[in-house]
């Protein structure tokens, strides 16, 4: 696949394109099930959200601790 093609079917931009009459949606769905499956090749993430919650906790106690010590 040349540049330009790789540059229509980016999907940051797909939907530009198509709007503008570049591509059609037709020719994008066709490209997207022209993909190989890579299913196998992914990694399942897991997101320890107590933590992510704590550390949001800590942040606005320092920066209500900040503001008030501006107020005085």
């Amino acid at each position: 696949m040349s540049k330009k093609e790789e540059f229509l079917y980016d999907e940051r931009i797909v939907e530009r394109h198509i709007k503008e009459g570049t591509l059609s949606r037709k020719d994008y769905e066709k490209y997207l099930k022209s993909l190989p499956d890579s299913e196998d090749k992914g990694e399942v993430l897991i997101i320890e959200e107590d933590e992510v919650v704590e550390e949001e906790v800590v942040e606005e106690t320092e920066l209500e601790s900040v503001e008030e010590d501006e107020t005085e």
